[in-house]
């Protein structure tokens, strides 16, 4: 490949110059992508166009005023708008140090202008345009490419410079390992900068997308097929049964649960250690499952571990698995920041003697001090809030079988490209539960207040959801700290308390415990509410509901009408944009979390699931591109046809540039389980 002092027209200067957009080779300059395509046979109407932006505008010469003798030597045009829908429509085109165009427009002329409009009131003016006359079009035809180069460069002088270098790639033949992947990638270059019209543009943004993802998406796959997966850890479950653990229920499982018991106990008794995804929607009995995969370990003569990522969720799960572990004479224990020392003490000696078959827990589970005698399976309640060193951890104290608990639904497209390896057990609603969650926009906080005032003055109980915890300068959203200053006062006779991850464990589990007893009436928290915490309350207000995911916003819902009474969900959104109203509408339409996860996927694109965010998009490691569905199916079967044979190595090659970029993707990949 050519060097940058190679091409024709670049020299140390102009390198330099380069070097501040960050372009030090030619693959960058190749990879400098346009962010904005103008299509040069489109021109629009000066009413019709953005201001501030490029535009190309088609208008008649009407006046032509003389050059001022000083200064910049300034003289302006006036045109009317040969777009113009309705009537007459001038606009003032102003040339600024460009006297030698003065003689050459003629009244009556037609032009082709090409510039920025401003508006100042009815005014329109552009300033320094291209400009061609119509019946002499060479230039202003085709598509016009805009570069982000931050006043570096001129848009004209840059193209020289990438033109120059486009010839040499035209020119280059590949051989060798990578010659697919990098003709493919030259010839998405070449259509990039030099599209033949938009669709070609659009067309070859997708490919390169595609061929990114590719070698991401290959790397991922090689990665997990280094693991040994072989079974050294077994268990002796010949003398369990499922209905063992049935019969200590209060209710009868669903169909999707008894699947998933069946998926698990034969993973189980497999030869191959397990990696599992366990995801339901909001209230489809997930918990069950994971109770009856550690039940499953404890009586196949080995210990097990549930993680959750608070101690509110923690106790919970151990106020329900008591029972359970009780008829099954499985012994277990509770493991919090909060035990005493001589609990944490007897939890200790108890695990690590073995006489403990199962711990329920937080991140305590996974401290330095605790030692297992027999772990075998780690359960980890919504694994997206936990990264791969905890799951490394726990495999490090003897976990062979990973269980994951999520609540997000995978998207199906995102499942059969990133995650076709690892088992997925989909738990489904009861088919007879009905919505019993109504869900609505409020146009205002106050309307929205005093829906839940009046509903928790007659009875009821309520969440306000806030999107921080005090006021942050600059960012326009409601604050736990400007909600309480604000609208508290509304809320007078009513018992009220906040509710952060900031506040001691100890302050939490209190304001939770008063709240799930019925001693408050108002609960004002973040998202740490959106965790699967059981109440009786039956109403929600979410504020700036459009800081928040689809996905993020159905799991918060989940928390009311859980004993499935008649429960009300605002949510008021501070962003009147299209695109926010239109997510609220699905939002409110919706109570399908997979329905909900799909359109989310569909809508915020792969790497906002993933969790992977550049710069506020979603984006591909390599290059910075956005993703979405179609671009995740084509560079499955790209890796899949193209890409098989390269090694590790090689395709580690290949991401050299975005190196820190590509790590925190596959970083991102991994959290899905600890076997990655």
């Amino acid at each position: 490949m050519l060097t940058l002092s190679q091409i024709k027209g670049v020299g140390d200067a102009t390198i330099k110059k380069l070097a501040e957009l960050d372009v030090k080779s030619v693959f960058e300059l190749y990879s400098f992508l346009p962010t904005k395509y103008i299509d040069l046979q489109a021109p629009v109407s000066v009413s019709e166009a953005e201001a501030g932006q490029l535009n190309l505008f088609e208008g008649r010469v009407e006046r032509i005023s003389s050059v001022s003798p000083r200064g910049k030597r300034a003289f302006f045009v006036s045109f009317s708008d040969n777009l113009a829908k309705r009537g007459n429509l001038n606009f003032k085109v102003t040339f600024y140090n460009m006297p030698f165009l003065h003689d050459s427009f003629e009244i009556g002329e037609s032009y082709r202008l090409f510039g920025r409009l401003s508006k100042d009131g009815g005014v329109f003016e552009i300033v320094n345009p291209q400009l061609e006359k119509i019946n002499k079009i060479s230039k202003l035809r085709d598509i016009y490419t805009v570069y982000p180069l931050k006043g570096v460069f001129g848009q004209n002088s840059f193209k020289n410079i990438m033109n120059n270098a486009l010839d040499g790639l035209a020119a280059t033949k590949y051989d060798g390992r990578f010659a697919r992947i990098n003709e493919d990638m030259a010839n998405a270059f070449m259509r990039l900068h030099r599209p033949k019209d938009l669709q070609s543009a659009e067309s070859a943004l997708e490919d390169l997308a595609s061929y990114d993802l590719a070698i991401v998406l290959s790397m991922y796959k090689k990665q997990r097929n280094l693991i040994d997966s072989k079974r050294k850890v077994f268990y002796n479950l010949k003398d369990f049964r499922i209905d063992d653990y049935v019969y200590t229920l209060s209710y009868t499982p669903t169909p999707s649960q008894y699947k998933a018991f069946e998926e698990i106990l034969s993973s189980m008794r497999s030869d191959n250690c397990s990696s599992r995804i366990v995801s339901g929607d909001v209230g489809s009995g997930k918990t069950a499952v994971a109770f009856f995969a550690m039940v499953s370990a404890a009586r196949g003569g080995k210990q097990a571990a549930l993680m959750a990522p608070t101690e509110i969720l923690a106790k919970q799960h151990a106020a329900k698995f008591e029972d359970i572990a009780k008829k099954l004479n499985v012994s277990f224990a509770l493991l919090t920041a909060s035990a005493t020392a001589m609990e944490r003490e007897m939890i200790l000696n108890g695990l690590e003697s073995g006489e403990i078959d199962c711990v329920i827990g937080t991140q305590s589970i996974i401290s330095d001090s605790v030692k297992f005698k027999r772990l075998a399976l780690a359960v980890v309640d919504e694994q997206h809030r936990f990264g791969v060193n905890e799951r490394r951890i726990l495999e490090s104290k003897g976990a062979v079988d990973i269980l994951s608990l999520t609540a997000t639904p995978i998207p199906r497209s995102m499942a059969l490209t990133f995650y076709d390896d690892i088992d997925i057990s989909v738990i489904e609603k009861r088919k007879s539960a009905a919505t019993n969650v109504d869900t609505a926009t409020v146009e205002s906080i106050e309307e929205g207040v005093q829906k839940i005032a009046s509903a928790c003055r007659n009875g009821k109980q309520a969440f306000v959801v806030c999107p921080s915890i005090v006021d942050a300068e600059g960012y326009n959203l409601i604050s736990i700290e400007s909600f309480m200053r604000d609208y508290g006062a509304a809320f007078d006779g009513l018992n009220v308390q906040v509710l952060h991850g900031k506040m001691k464990e100890n302050e939490k589990s209190a304001a939770m415990k008063d709240f799930a007893e019925g001693k408050l009436q108002v609960l004002v928290a973040t998202t740490v509410v959106e965790v699967g915490i059981d109440t009786l309350a039956s109403e929600m207000l979410i504020l700036g509901a459009d800081r928040f995911g689809l996905a993020s916003l159905h799991q918060l819902r989940g928390r009311v009408g859980r004993d499935g009474s008649k429960a009300h969900c605002y949510v008021h959104c501070g962003n009147i944009s299209d695109k926010a109203r239109d997510r609220l509408e699905i939002f409110c339409a919706h109570n399908d979390g997979q329905y909900l996860a799909e359109a989310d996927f569909a809508m915020r694109g792969a790497g906002d699931f993933i969790g992977v965010r550049q710069s506020g998009s979603s984006t591909t490691p390599i290059f910075g591109l956005k993703m979405n569905a179609a671009i995740l199916k084509n560079a499955k079967q790209y890796a899949d046809n193209y890409l098989r044979e390269l090694t590790l190595t090689e395709l580690s090659a290949l991401t050299r540039r975005s190196k820190e970029r590509v790590e925190t993707f596959l970083s991102e990949l991994n959290k899905v389980t600890l076997n990655s």
